[in-house]
């Protein structure tokens, strides 16, 4: 793989895009390139690299974009003959698709038992995970020597202060209701794929009734994942973690 074709990928991996990397793995017959060449393509159907050029890598591009959209990898055999309208050259090439895409980051708010528990199953999971506490005893690399990024000062100020797109997950686990609120009004603020908040219903209504008089739409409280996880009984902090990765995964696999 070349370095223009690396740098162009980790370019777009940095920005929060996914591409498609189509390569050549075996050949039979006259072909346009060798196994090993290879190409990236892009959402927006651009190009870096080249498996041939013509009709066979305008067809690649195609399926590249199709196993972007469904985020699966794909095996194609192409023909290059008459009959398939690719090419002349009479040979055959299989090319594998295999999509790429970044990181997903999760921004947990709170760094007490449960923000600790989830930071260790979503490290496990792949996640980029950033810890973000007003309390500099609990914001250390001491406690969390796995995270990505540990910030430590006042919640909302700190949150709002971050590059959130919709491939980033916010959850929201402080030590106090008022803390919860002023970490949800940022989270909403921003183009979090995911916000979630830990509590009894009794507090989400209190804190989605507040927000409602600062002008919070009903449609945008309703996307707020509270009570937090997918209902398996939980109660450790552990379980509690478990639950909230699970409806993480769920979430943002169809995002």
């Amino acid at each position: 793989m070349n370095e223009s074709l690396i740098n162009k990928i980790l370019e777009t991996l940095r920005s929060q895009r996914p591409c498609a990397v189509a390569t050549v793995v075996a050949t039979q017959g006259s072909s346009p390139r060798q196994v090993g060449a290879k190409m990236a393509v892009f959402k927006d159907g651009s190009i870096e690299g080249t498996i041939g050029g013509g009709a066979l890598e305008k067809a690649a591009i195609g399926d590249a974009l199709k196993a972007l959209r469904r985020r699966e990898p794909l095996l194609k055999e192409y023909r290059l003959d008459k009959r398939s309208g690719l090419q002349v050259c009479g040979g055959r090439v299989n090319v594998f698709f295999d999509v790429v895409v970044p990181r997903r980051k999760l921004i947990i708010a709170g760094a007490g038992h449960v923000g600790l528990a989830l930071s260790l199953v979503a490290k496990v999971l792949g996640f980029e995970v950033w810890i973000v506490d007003n309390r500099r005893m609990f914001a250390r690399a001491g406690r969390f020597p796995h995270a990505d990024r540990i910030l430590c000062g006042p919640y909302g100020q700190t949150l709002r202060k971050q590059a959130v797109d919709g491939s980033t997950a916010i959850v929201i686990v402080t030590h106090g209701h008022l803390h919860d609120e002023e970490c949800l009004e940022a989270a909403l603020r921003s183009c979090a794929g995911y916000v979630g908040m830990i509590g009894s219903q009794r507090k989400v209504r209190d804190i989605f009734a507040r927000l409602a008089k600062k002008g919070f739409k009903r449609g945008a409280l309703a996307k707020v994942h509270a009570p937090i996880g997918i209902d398996i009984g939980a109660e450790s902090p552990e379980e509690i973690a478990v639950a909230i990765a699970a409806e993480l995964i769920e979430v943002l696999r169809k995002t």
